[in-house]
């Protein structure tokens, strides 16, 4: 874990050994971070309270039920609005922005936004952004 990272209360790892961050982040308070499958977070992101990511997940057409696991990955300031879940598979692109309540089970382009159940573009989000989250809270 990079530095300036800002992990809020009641927030779940699991596996945490499989999850790298680059620094400059902030996650959420209540988050579900699941990095069974491998989770790669980028510089200057941040994950609103309250979102999911989930690389693991069971095949529903077979008949032991398998289990199934795919890395997440999250560019360089990358914003996933409050409720959000991320999953198995799925790279967001730098700069992009998912909308809060959306479930993302495709690829996002860099510099896009996204929402909704599945997520789907919604605009084009602008290239210069200039700012470091270098700071956060000392209590939370």
């Amino acid at each position: 874990i990079g530095p300036n990272t800002y992990l809020f209360a009641g927030s779940e790892f699991i596996a945490p050994k499989n999850l790298g961050i680059a620094g400059n982040v902030h996650i959420g308070r209540h988050c579900q971070i699941d990095a069974r499958g491998g989770i790669e977070i980028g510089r200057n992101t941040v994950i609103a309270s309250r979102c999911m990511l989930i690389t693991a997940d069971h095949d529903p057409d077979d008949g032991e039920f398998s289990g199934r696991m795919a890395p997440i990955s999250v560019g360089d300031r990358v914003w996933i609005g409050s409720r959000a879940t991320v999953l198995k598979g799925v790279a967001i692109g730098d700069g992009a922005v998912v909308a809060a309540g959306s479930v993302v089970n495709e690829d996002v382009p860099p510099w896009t936004k996204v929402g909704g159940v599945p997520a789907k573009l919604i605009g084009k989000r602008s290239q210069v952004q200039r700012y470091e989250i270098d700071y956060g809270p000392r209590w939370y």
